[in-house]
């Protein structure tokens, strides 16, 4: 489904959102990126976060646009009237009448204070250390979260996202990856390389 992406900028995304009252935040490659405070690599799309609970009140500031469920590489019209599907799944948005999508909502889960890793809620992290605000006030993901997101079958990229952002990790930071990985995936090699 490569290919399908407008190139979004996190500006424009900031604007279209800017009414939103519920938490929300930069998610993937571009977290990352607005993390460390500059861009390091092309970006093939944008995607956002927020919480299940909330994804009504962001999707309402969008008014008329598209919005699909995409899961297992198949895209089906979301019904706005109906509750968010059972994950796992993430939303593809674009303008009405666009040919290319514009950005991708990730749908995170909690418990009470308590972020769970959708993947494997063995894993997760208080509310308070998920989203961090960067230098300029933009929300984004936890690196160490996004890194673990990218370590399931990591493409070259997410080796390449992992190399260039793993050594900025403080050591607490260092420390919940390398126990997530250790948790969800004991022979990973991403475990070794961060010095467990």
């Amino acid at each position: 489904m490569a290919g399908r992406w407008r190139d979004t900028t996190p500006e424009e995304l900031t604007g279209w959102l800017s009414e939103v009252d519920v938490p929300w935040w930069f998610a993937g490659g571009w977290a990352l990126d607005l993390w460390l405070g500059e861009t390091t690599r092309v970006h093939s799309d944008i995607e956002i976060g927020c919480f299940r609970e909330d994804l009504p009140q962001v999707l309402t500031q969008l008014g008329d646009w598209e919005v699909a469920i995409a899961r297992n590489k198949v895209l089906v019209p979301y019904d706005r009237d109906q509750p968010p599907p059972e994950p796992p799944f993430s939303l593809w948005i674009r303008r009405h009448g666009a040919e290319l999508w514009d950005f991708e909502v990730l749908v995170e889960e909690r418990s009470g204070d308590r972020w769970l890793y959708r993947r494997d809620e063995r894993v997760g992290l208080p509310l308070t250390d998920l989203v961090l605000s960067t230098a300029d006030g933009r929300r984004v993901i936890a690196p160490e979260v996004q890194l673990l997101y990218k370590s399931k079958a990591p493409r070259p990229k997410d080796e390449a996202d992992f190399d260039r952002f793993s050594p900025h990790l403080d050591d607490r930071r260092r420390r919940w990856l390398l126990d997530a990985l250790g948790t969800t995936d004991p022979s990973h090699p991403w475990i070794e390389r961060l010095g467990g």
